[in-house]
Order: C-alpha cells, then sequence, then structure tokens
C-alpha cells in the first residue's frame, strides 16, 4: 500500500486506496486503475514493471503482505538509484540556471523566472541521484526530508524564493553549493563543462 493512507500523512475522507499486488502470472482480479475511485491497484508480476513515474510512490513503503520476503527485497533493489546518474539531472539543472541568468541579465523577466522555476526540479532530481536516491514527489519532498533525511542540509525556502522570484543572488549561492557537492561526490566533469561561465555562475 502506498499513498496518502499508506504513509498515514495527508489523508482526508476522499482518500483512495493505493495498492501494488505481485502476483505469479497476471489475471486482472487486483487490477483496477480508474482514476478517482475508492481503489487503484496495479497487478504487476515484478515491481521493475511499475513505470518510472511510480517508483517514488513505492518507496519507503513495507509490503503488507510479503511471504517469502522476495517482494521487500525487489522493493530495495528498483528504488535504488546509480549516482552515477546524478550528471544528467546536473546538467539539466546549470542550464536551466545559466538561462534564467542570461535572461534576466537581457531583461527578460519573464523567461528568468520561468527558466529559475524549471531549475529547481532538475536541482532536487540531481540532490537525491548523487545520493542514490529517486526524487520524491512535491508532495512528500517535506515529509521524506523530516523522516529520512540527507546527509546535506536542503534549504528548501531557498528553492521556494527561487521558484515565486527568480532572484540571481539566490541562484548564485544555490549554485555555489550545488558545484562543492558535484565535486565532493565526482561530478566536477559536469560543471567543468559549463566553462568559461563557470565563475559568472557562480556570482
Amino acid at each position: 500500500m502506498h499513498g496518502s493512507r499508506g504513509r498515514g500523512l495527508h489523508v482526508h475522507e476522499g482518500s483512495d486506496w493505493d495498492v501494488v499486488v505481485v502476483v505469479r502470472e497476471l489475471t486482472g482480479r487486483y487490477d483496477s486503475r480508474d482514476r478517482g475511485g475508492e481503489l487503484e491497484a496495479f497487478e504487476v508480476t515484478s515491481l521493475a514493471r511499475l513505470p518510472q513515474w511510480m517508483l517514488p510512490a513505492v518507496t519507503w513503503t513495507t509490503p503488507a503482505l510479503d511471504k517469502t520476503g522476495a517482494v521487500a527485497a525487489e522493493l530495495a533493489e528498483v528504488t535504488k538509484v546509480d549516482p552515477a546518474s546524478a550528471a544528467e539531472p546536473l546538467d539539466a539543472y546549470v542550464n536551466s540556471y545559466y538561462r534564467s541568468a542570461k535572461n534576466a541579465r537581457s531583461g527578460l523577466g519573464l523567461a528568468a523566472l520561468l527558466d529559475a522555476q524549471e531549475s529547481v526540479p532538475h536541482y532536487l532530481h540531481f540532490l537525491f541521484a548523487v545520493h542514490g536516491r529517486l526524487r520524491p514527489y512535491n508532495k512528500w519532498l517535506e515529509w521524506e526530508l523530516r523522516e529520512h533525511p540527507l546527509p546535506v542540509a536542503v534549504d528548501l525556502p531557498r528553492l521556494e524564493r527561487i521558484a515565486r522570484t527568480g532572484d540571481i543572488e539566490e541562484q548564485q549561492a544555490l549554485f555555489r553549493d550545488t558545484e562543492t557537492l558535484a565535486r565532493e561526490r565526482g561530478h566536477g566533469a559536469t560543471i567543468d563543462g559549463w566553462e568559461p561561465d563557470v565563475a559568472w555562475l557562480r556570482g
């Protein structure tokens, strides 16, 4: 069980029951994917067959029924992330920030703000991936950082300010912190790929 009821948080009268049932052979017996209904169930022969977008939903859950332990073992495996894969979202984050800074310099306020907003999801994707974890859904971000904190501090108020205002000084500060983490974790080459503008991006 996953979702609000699986975590016991944000549950209200209209909350549905989100369930994944792992079976040896597909029968359709447990499959009910009608959105808006009381039950939304996925029937799969392996958790690896869940769509990629759904994996954050089952992260940090405990199987309600697991007679052999195989489901829990597979759950741990499919929710792991290779830290090497963090290079791609890191590059995407720097790209969005770079565009935001260039647009701000050119007086293109709306474009700068939109690019700043787009940079935040890429940054979060990098931040979790570099620590071997899936980025949670936005709804569960604060819960996960509270219940399963990362080894580094995450300045959520700064991210909110960037998303609301696109403030360049805030973006510069975030980039400096990101660069430090990236170099510590072996992703300096991705940062260096933005030369000769790295010093400018630092502010």
